[in-house]
C-alpha cells in the first residue's frame, strides 16, 4: 500500500521507500526490512496504541528473530528522525511510557492506492443521462440533512484518545513496590497476581524489598487459570528524595505458564 504523510512524502510499504510526490524513484529513501515492518503496523492504525510485545512478536518473532525492547527503541527512534527530516513533524510516532508506541492521529495521511478504473463508455452513458433537479420546496430539507450528515462525520472523524491507556489502575503493593495496570483485574486476579510474579521473575521479592519502585504489569488472563500467556512487567525505581522515575527495566515473557 503507498500512504501521503502530512501531504509532503509517500510512504509505500511493500518497498520500504520514501518519495516526494512526482519524484523519480530513483530520489527515494528506503527504510530497513525491520523498519519497514514496524512503520506499516503503525501507519495502518493511526491512534491506536501497540505494545511492545506485539510488535516484537510481529516484526521479529514472525520473521524468525529474536528482538528486545533496546533493538525496538532505537527502531522507532530511527523512524521517528527520518519522519522529521522528510515532514518537518517532531511528534510523528508517540511513546506511551512502559506499554507501547503509536502512529500520531493529528497527522494527515491518505491511502494512495487507486480505485479501478471505470469501464470505457461508461462516461459517455452516465452524460447521456438525464438528472432531474428537486423541486425547491424538497431542496432546503435535503441541504440540511446533508449538512447534519456532514457535522456528524466530521465530529467521529477527530482524534480520539485512547481510553485504554488513559488511567492506572493501582492494584496493591509489593513489599516497597506499588503495582499497577491499565488492564481490569477481578479480586481472584489481584490475589494470583503476586504468585505469577514471583514464580516468573524470583529476584522481584529482593528488588522490591530494598527499592522504593513502580511495578508495572500486564499479565493475559489464561495465564491466572493454569494456561499459558504472556507476560509483561516493567520495574521503575523512584527517587529516594522526590519519588520520581529513575528508569525502568521491562521484561517479557511469552508462552508463560505457571508450573
Amino acid at each position: 500500500m503507498k500512504y501521503l504523510i502530512a501531504s509532503k512524502v509517500i510512504y509505500d510499504t511493500e518497498s520500504g521507500e520514501f518519495t516526494l510526490p512526482g519524484a523519480e524513484r530513483l530520489e527515494a529513501q528506503k527504510l530497513t526490512n525491520t523498519a519497514n515492518r514496524i512503520l506499516s503496523l503503525l501507519i495502518a492504525s493511526p491512534g491506536t496504541v501497540l505494545e511492545r510485545q506485539y510488535l516484537l512478536e510481529h516484526v521479529w518473532e514472525s520473521a524468525g528473530h529474536t528482538g528486545s525492547s533496546s533493538s525496538l527503541n532505537q527502531y522507532i527512534s530511527i523512524l521517528r528522525k527520518t519522519l522529521t527530516s522528510l515532514t518537518d513533524i517532531e511528534e510523528s510516532i508517540i511513546v506511551v511510557p512502559k506499554v507501547g508506541f503509536y502512529f500520531s492521529a493529528d497527522i494527515d495521511v491518505q491511502l494512495l492506492d487507486e480505485p479501478c478504473a471505470p469501464a470505457p463508455g461508461d462516461d459517455n452513458v452516465a452524460a447521456k443521462k438525464k438528472i432531474p433537479s428537486l423541486p425547491l420546496k424538497y431542496s432546503i430539507p435535503a441541504f440540511l440533512i446533508l449538512a447534519l450528515i456532514a457535522a456528524n462525520l466530521w465530529v467521529w472523524s477527530q482524534p480520539k484518545a485512547n481510553e485504554r491507556y488513559s488511567r492506572v489502575n493501582e492494584i496493591g503493593k509489593l513489599e516497597k513496590c506499588t503495582l499497577t495496570t491499565y488492564e481490569h483485574l477481578s479480586a481472584d486476579e489481584r490475589q494470583r497476581l503476586h504468585e505469577v510474579l514471583l514464580s516468573a521473575q524470583p529476584q522481584l521479592a529482593e528488588k522490591c524489598a530494598n527499592h522504593l519502585a513502580l511495578l508495572t504489569v500486564n499479565v493475559q488472563p489464561s495465564v491466572f487459570y493454569g494456561s499459558s500467556g504472556r507476560i509483561f512487567y516493567s520495574f521503575c525505581p523512584l527517587d529516594s528524595e522526590n519519588e520520581t522515575l529513575a528508569y525502568c527495566e521491562n521484561h517479557y515473557a511469552f508462552n508463560w505458564k505457571m508450573k
